[in-house]
């Protein structure tokens, strides 16, 4: 019985193809995004309200400075003291990240890469990038609100079993290599009370940055070894961990109090109302979008187009073509809780550096 040659065989030729990017963790967004519910300071109303501000608009937020107050011993009309608040106001901006693409549907006919497939693509591609825009910009208020002060670190260096806590530089907090252990976590909320800062905790680092806490805790708490509850470790959930952050030690991050920053949404006019225009439409993502962890305001469009220039200068196809573009536009809010001086009362934001010895 005679076989066909397989050298005549029809090659499959694949349609969906494979994307090179490679997608970086956004431990900040993923930080601040879990955060944002604990910011107590923005009531319900203002939050309403930056979600549909006007650019032109600014948000502006009373605050009590912290007052000296007078007590005395002597009880009587004549020595009730006035003890009166200053108030002040401070504003937040909105900062906006915008991208977006365009593509033509002729060009699909001579392309083995399926069209949807490759919109697909781009959205991704375009969300990765938009996020890493996105981190620098969170990472930028964190270091503006990060602490410049923080007290108590020789007590908290006496019960963390030969580890180092040092406040450096007025404005970034060492742990040795003796300190990043299971009780790392504990050691850093027993400084934070100390400071009169207690709460909810959260962590950012550099790339596997926390491999020995998490380690730690998988290793020893699958088997209740050790009660990692009760020596302070925080969950895995509250472990991030962010490309955007570089380090020369073994980590560089932040340790966040929740609700010390947050962020929240903003959707102008057009876009929130849904307006159509011929073909042309603005709208709001129905969810969260992935990487940038917001819902987004978005404008589609589809128009006609000489894209050879573009494109390939040999597909006629797209001399005369139609083609689709998409722009994505991400307008936040990032807020913090009022600091009159950063140098004297300490900040829940708090820079941190693991060393390597």
């Amino acid at each position: 019985m005679a076989y066909l040659n397989a050298t005549v065989l029809n090659d499959y030729q694949a349609r969906e193809a494979v994307n090179e990017k490679r997608f970086a963790a956004h431990g900040v967004i993923d930080l601040v995004y879990n955060s944002s519910p604990f910011c107590d300071f923005i009531t319900p109303s203002t939050r309403e309200k930056m979600a549909t501000i006007s650019g032109a608009q600014a948000i502006k937020l009373p605050a009590i400075q912290d007052q000296t107050v007078t007590v005395v011993t002597t009880p009587g009309f004549t020595f009730i003291p006035d003890n009166l608040t200053t108030s002040v106001e401070y504003t937040f901006v909105a900062y906006d990240i915008f991208s977006g693409f365009r593509q033509y549907d002729a060009s699909y006919a001579n392309n083995n890469v399926d069209r949807d497939f490759d919109r697909d693509t781009k959205i991704k591609n375009v969300l990765n990038a938009m996020a890493d825009t996105k981190e620098g910009i969170l990472t930028t208020v964190l270091d503006a609100q990060r602490a410049q002060t923080l007290d108590y670190t020789a007590q908290v260096n006496q019960s963390s079993g030969g580890g180092t806590y040092t406040f450096t530089g007025g404005d970034i907090l060492t742990v040795n290599k003796a300190a990043q252990q299971e009780t790392m976590f504990s050691s850093l909320s027993a400084l934070m009370i100390a400071n009169k800062l207690d709460g909810s905790y959260a962590t950012v680092t550099s790339p596997a940055g926390l491999a020995v806490q998490k380690m730690e805790a998988l290793k020893y708490g699958a088997n209740n070894e050790k009660d990692v509850q009760a020596l302070g470790m925080i969950p895995a959930s509250d472990m991030h961990t962010s490309h955007n952050i570089s380090t020369s030690a073994v980590f560089d991050g932040y340790w966040v109090q929740k609700g010390a920053i947050g962020m929240f949404s903003n959707f102008p006019y057009d876009f929130r109302n849904g307006t159509e225009v011929d073909s042309a439409k603005w709208s709001v993502t129905d969810v969260e979008m992935p990487m940038v962890k917001s819902r987004l305001n978005v404008y589609t469009d589809r128009f006609k187009a000489n894209a050879t220039n573009i494109v390939s200068s040999a597909d006629t196809n797209v001399i005369m073509s139609a083609g689709e573009e998409m722009a994505m536009w991400d307008r936040f809010y990032v807020v913090y809780p009022y600091n009159s001086d950063l140098s004297v009362y300490p900040s829940g934001i708090v820079k941190i550096q693991g060393l390597t010895s």
